[in-house]
């Protein structure tokens, strides 16, 4: 047989790390941030190849363009020309036009000079790092805006890796710091909303018990003159005065039969205390007085299940799209429902791409939008998981709230 593995501590130790709230979030950042460097480094060359081949496809056709327009001036008398001969030739112009725009939109050259590309004045990188961050955003929050997307074949099989990695990654991410958020919330709700009254006692203290007798005048009370703390090894004796136990037949004992304390002592022996039942009666009133351990309520006290209402959250999710829509809607000079209608379709994992930040290239603020487009989501898919937590456990009060009220639900069960 051979010897058992033995875990190595360290091993055990940086897996607990890794797999804790922060390394999540660390590892989710570090994976955003290593994809930008990725796919930069995969598809930034071919981008301008890219340029290159639809010029080299664009500088044929305009030039035929051109031939057949001068052909037509020259066909039809140049300036010089009647009515009728005018018409043909504005029909003639607007067919090659035509054909020179499809053309020219099915090729995607914009004209750009693509020798240019990096230099100063110059073409910008779609693929740069910034682009490539919020690309990689986009792919593990299953986003997929699709206003860039690899054209490669190195580069789309790293994108369906990179999809198959981290998605689940940050699946795991978002459930581990939206339950710690939701938490935290409803820590700060319980302060600042409830005030502190969102707490309650476990259960009353009995430290003390006094049993008046009607009839006579005498007092049971407790002895504490012999208790001793117990984290010195003593015994603990009681003294019971006056008291009498029953017999199994319903008399009372004699007096002989009282408890002494010193043969109590000798008898049962250090660490032990003789239980003698109580002669109580409905008519006897008992007294509860627990003053003597006032600095254990402390202890008794229970934090109770803060719920979170769903008009708080639902204030929280649109506070942010809304902090969000005057964000991008000064850096992008959008208006304010197209700077909303992009943070809704962003924070719900819709994402059309037909409003995405940076990309307008001529902006020199272009990477600094793209950035802040990332940190945006990341952050906005959590704030996301946060809000659909609290809004489960506010449904599932309600629920169990109208099942006792139905009847459904036992309230002995329930507690």
């Amino acid at each position: 047989m051979g010897a058992p593995r033995k875990n190595h501590p360290l091993c055990r130790k940086i897996m607990k790390i890794l797999f804790s709230h922060v390394g999540l979030c660390g590892m989710v950042i570090l994976y955003c941030v290593a994809g930008g460097f990725i796919f930069e480094h995969l598809e930034k060359n071919n981008e301008q190849q890219i340029c290159y081949d639809s010029y080299y496809e664009y500088i044929p056709m305009e030039n035929k363009t051109i031939n057949s327009t001068l052909k037509i001036f020259y066909d039809y008398g140049g300036a010089v020309t009647t009515a009728e001969t005018r018409e043909l030739m504005i029909i003639q112009l607007q067919s090659i036009l035509q054909t020179f725009r499809d053309n020219t939109l099915a090729i995607g050259y914009d004209g750009r000079s693509c020798n240019l590309y990096g230099k100063e004045n110059g073409p910008v990188y779609e693929w740069s790092w910034a682009g490539g961050l919020m690309f990689s955003v986009t792919v593990i929050t299953t986003i997929g805006y699709g206003h860039i997307a690899p054209k490669t074949v190195w580069g789309r099989l790293v994108c369906i890796a990179y999809a198959v990695l981290g998605i689940p990654l940050m699946l795991l991410c978002l459930a581990n710091i939206g339950s710690v958020m939701a938490d935290v919330f409803r820590f700060i709700y319980a302060k600042i909303c409830c005030c502190g009254g969102c707490r309650r006692k476990k259960k009353d203290n009995v430290v003390k018990m006094k049993h008046f007798d009607s009839n006579k005048s005498r007092q049971w009370t407790v002895d504490k003159s012999n208790i001793i703390a117990e984290d010195r090894h003593a015994s603990v004796s009681t003294e019971f005065s006056n008291l009498k136990s029953r017999s199994s037949t319903g008399s009372m004992d004699s007096s002989e039969d009282r408890l002494d304390s010193k043969s109590s002592k000798n008898t049962f022996g250090i660490g032990k205390v003789k239980i003698v039942p109580l002669n109580v009666t409905k008519k006897n009133p008992l007294f509860m007085n627990d003053d003597s351990d006032d600095e254990d309520d402390e202890d008794d006290l229970d934090e109770q299940k803060i719920t979170v209402p769903l008009t708080i959250t639902i204030i929280v999710i649109g506070g942010y799209i809304f902090g969000g829509a005057i964000l991008f809607g000064l850096w992008e000079g959008w208006d304010w429902l197209q700077a909303a209608y992009f943070c809704f379709i962003t924070l719900s994992t819709i994402g059309f791409g037909d409003v995405v930040p940076g990309t307008d290239f001529d902006n020199p603020q272009a990477q600094g939008q793209l950035l802040l487009g990332s940190i945006y989501v990341l952050f906005g898919m959590a704030i996301l998981s946060m809000c659909f937590s609290l809004m489960q456990d506010e449904i599932l009060a309600k629920a169990r709230w109208i099942g006792l009220k139905l009847g459904i639900i036992d309230k002995e069960t329930e507690d």
